[in-house]
């Protein structure tokens, strides 16, 4: 089988565009749609904002209360050695 066999036509152009394929016009809905779709995604982004910024307040509070309870910890602890060894000592 050789190449002389195939017909310009059947192997076609693939860089060439096909002559039915054109570019839409867009129309006043499309450009309304996407305007709707556009503004949509800046409230969402706007959204995601407001998120993290409060994501990012409740790990500071919640570090600072973590840190809070380790101090009251060994502040327990503290109180429970003193008062084991004050019970000690008054025998």
């Amino acid at each position: 089988m050789s190449l002389s066999n195939y017909t310009e036509a059947a192997l076609g152009e693939p860089w060439s565009t096909p002559a039915t394929s054109q570019a839409e016009e867009p129309t006043v809905e499309s450009a309304l749609e996407k305007e709707k779709i556009i503004k949509d995604i800046l409230s969402l982004c706007d959204g995601l904002r407001g998120l993290l910024v409060r994501v990012t307040e409740v790990e500071a509070d919640n570090e600072k209360l973590a840190k809070d309870n380790e101090m009251l910890s060994v502040y327990i602890d503290n109180l429970t050695r003193n008062s084991v060894v004050a019970a000690g000592t008054k025998r």
